[in-house]
C-alpha cells in the first residue's frame, strides 16, 4: 500500500509512515467470496420464483377465498335464519295477543322459550287456562250461582258474553218456575235489555195488578155486606146495587137478569117474616182473566137467622158462599147455600 501523505510505498503491516512518519489508515477486508442466498433472500433480491412455487401461492389464494367464502356464507345464512326467526316470533306473538287463543300461546310458549314474550305469554296462557276451567264448570252446571261467580271474578274473561248470555236465560227460567211479581221485578233489574224483556215486563205488569190491595179486600167485603143487608130489609135496590147487569146460580139460572132477582124477592117476600145475617168472614183472591180483566173470587162465611110466617119458630143454620166480583164489585156469579160441613 502507499503512504497517503507522501505517496511512498510502505508495508501493510505498518503504523506509520517509515517515510514521513504520517498515520497509516487499513481498510477492512471484505470477504468477496458470495454465500448461498435463502430461498426468501432471492425473491426479495428479485430471484424468479419457480413454477412449484408459484402453484402453491395459487393453491393458498385459492384455499384462503374459499374460507373466506364459507365463512360469509354461513355468516349470511344465520343472519337470514334469524332475521326470519325473530320475523316469526313477533308475527306469532301479535296473533297471540290479537286473538287470546290458547293454542297460539300455547305454540309460542313451547317453540320460543328464550323468546322476548315468553314470560308475558307464560302468564297470558295461564291465565286463560285457569278461565277456560272456571268457564267449562259454569257452562256445565248452569247453575245461576256458579255463572256469576264466573262473571265476578273473570271482568275480562273470555267467555264474559257467553256467561251475561247464559244468566239471563238461567235467572229468567227461575223467574217463570216462582212466577210472582219479585222474581220478574229482579230480572227487570237485572237484564233491563235481556231477551226476556218484553214478557218479563208483561207478566211483572199482570202480577203487579193482580196483587189485592187493602182497599180492594174492603170493597169486596162491602158489596158482600150490602148484599146481605138487602136480603135482610128487602131492599131490592140495594141488592140491585151489588149485582152485574147479567149474574148467574143465585137463582138457579146461568144469565140471570136484575128483573130475576127482584122476582126472586117476590117469591120469598111472602114465605118468609124476617131474615138475618151475621158478619160475614170474607176470603177474597184477585185474579187478571185472559182479556186482562180483574175479577175477584170470594168466599164467605155467616149465620143466618130466619123466621117463617104463620108464626113458626127461628131457624139458625150456618151459610157458605161462593161468588166472583168484577172490577166494579159487583156479583157476576153467587152461591149461597147451607154449610153441611
Amino acid at each position: 500500500m502507499n503512504c497517503p501523505n507522501c505517496g511512498t510505498q510502505v508495508n501493510a503491516n505498518e503504523t506509520y509512515c517509515s517515510f514521513c512518519g504520517a498515520r497509516l489508515y487499513h481498510q477492512p477486508v471484505v470477504n468477496q467470496q458470495p454465500q448461498n442466498a435463502s430461498p426468501s433472500q432471492s425473491h426479495m433480491r428479485g430471484a424468479t420464483p419457480s413454477p412449484q412455487d408459484d402453484s402453491s401461492k395459487k393453491n393458498l389464494k385459492a384455499l384462503l377465498l374459499s374460507i373466506t367464502g364459507i365463512i360469509l356464507a354461513i355468516a349470511l345464512a344465520t343472519g337470514i335464519f334469524s332475521y326470519i326467526n325473530n320475523k316469526n316470533q313477533q308475527s306469532l306473538w301479535e296473533e297471540c295477543v290479537s286473538k287470546k287463543q290458547i293454542n297460539d300461546l300455547r305454540a309460542y310458549v313451547e317453540k320460543y322459550p328464550d323468546g322476548e314474550h315468553y314470560a308475558e305469554a307464560k302468564e297470558m296462557l295461564d291465565k286463560l287456562v285457569r278461565d277456560k276451567e272456571t268457564w267449562d264448570q259454569a257452562r256445565v252446571s248452569n247453575d245461576e250461582d256458579h255463572l256469576r261467580s264466573y262473571i265476578r271474578n273473570h271482568p275480562n274473561g273470555e267467555h264474559l258474553d257467553e256467561a251475561r248470555n247464559l244468566l239471563d236465560d238461567v235467572v229468567w227460567n227461575n223467574a217463570i218456575i216462582k212466577n210472582n211479581k219479585y222474581a220478574y221485578e229482579q230480572y227487570i233489574k237485572e237484564f233491563p235489555n235481556g231477551k226476556h224483556i218484553v214478557d218479563a215486563q208483561n207478566l211483572f205488569d199482570e202480577k203487579r195488578r193482580a196483587e189485592l190491595t187493602t182497599g180492594e179486600i174492603d170493597n169486596v167485603r162491602g158489596s158482600v155486606q150490602n148484599f146481605l143487608i138487602g136480603l135482610e130489609e128487602w131492599d131490592e135496590n140495594l141488592m140491585v146495587s151489588t149485582c152485574n147487569t147479567q149474574m148467574s146460580n143465585f137463582m138457579g139460572k146461568s144469565q140471570a137478569s136484575i128483573q130475576d132477582v127482584r122476582d126472586y124477592f117476590e117469591a120469598y117476600k111472602e114465605k118468609i117474616d124476617s131474615i138475618g145475617f151475621t158478619t160475614p168472614i170474607v176470603d177474597v183472591k184477585k185474579v187478571i182473566t185472559s182479556d186482562k180483566r180483574t175479577e175477584y173470587k170470594v168466599s164467605f162465611t155467616t149465620t143466618r137467622r130466619m123466621l117463617l110466617e104463620e108464626g113458626e119458630s127461628e131457624i139458625v143454620a150456618p151459610m157458605k158462599g161462593q161468588a166472583v166480583l168484577d172490577d166494579r164489585f159487583l156479583f157476576k156469579e153467587l152461591t149461597l147455600d147451607k154449610d153441611t160441613q
